[in-house]
């Protein structure tokens, strides 16, 4: 009799979609995720949603590790967009004009993925990024790098691809960040 009491429990808890999931498993939409506890959803890909604003259903996700919002429509991230274990995100492939400072508050951040915007520069307060490893911003009109790169002594990858540097640019930061492997593409002849 308990062992069908057990299966019963089992099947209802499986039936109300509130189980436990998988640190490993990758949820692909809002709707999947809720199926499961909010506390369980560690890895959200929600990339090609065509998502012009961050969706407020997220911000119950805090216990987010992984988060993509590649390839939408997003101009601008919330002065409140933040996920306290928060370690990959990726907004690659959006309309991002500006490295929002909510992304300087999420301390926690390992790998950011930038690529691929219309962002002119980064903010001093990416220094606060302390346990960043990779930083790809590969095609973005970024002008100039700020010092503040100087203190992040984790960082190992920066990709700075498809932006037009000088080779005289490129021979200072490779000099200032000696830690770290920056992609560049070949350097110009030119001013910046």
């Amino acid at each position: 009799m308990k062992s069908i009491a057990v299966i019963f429990c089992s099947s209802l808890l499986l039936w109300s979609g509130k189980l436990t999931a998988q640190p490993d498993r990758i949820f692909y939409s809002l709707e999947e995720a809720s199926l499961v506890a909010v506390d369980s959803v560690l890895r959200l890909d929600l990339s090609k949603k065509k998502f012009t604003e961050i969706p407020a259903e997220i911000y119950s996700y805090k216990n987010l590790k992984e988060l993509d919002l590649s390839q939408n429509k997003l101009t601008h991230l919330p002065d409140d967009f933040y996920f306290p274990n928060l370690e990959v995100l990726n907004l690659e492939k959006n309309d991002l004009d500006t490295f929002s400072h909510s992304l300087c508050q999420i301390t926690t951040l390992r790998q950011l993925y930038l690529g691929r915007n219309d962002i002119h520069s980064f903010p001093e307060c990416i220094s606060q990024l302390q346990e960043l490893v990779i930083l790809d911003a590969w095609f973005n009109p970024i002008q100039d790098l700020p010092m503040a790169l100087t203190t992040l002594k984790k960082l190992r990858s920066m990709d700075l691809r498809g932006i037009t540097y000088s080779k005289e640019f490129q021979k200072k930061w490779n000099a200032l960040l000696p830690w770290v492997k920056i992609e560049f593409d070949v350097g110009c002849d030119c001013a910046n």
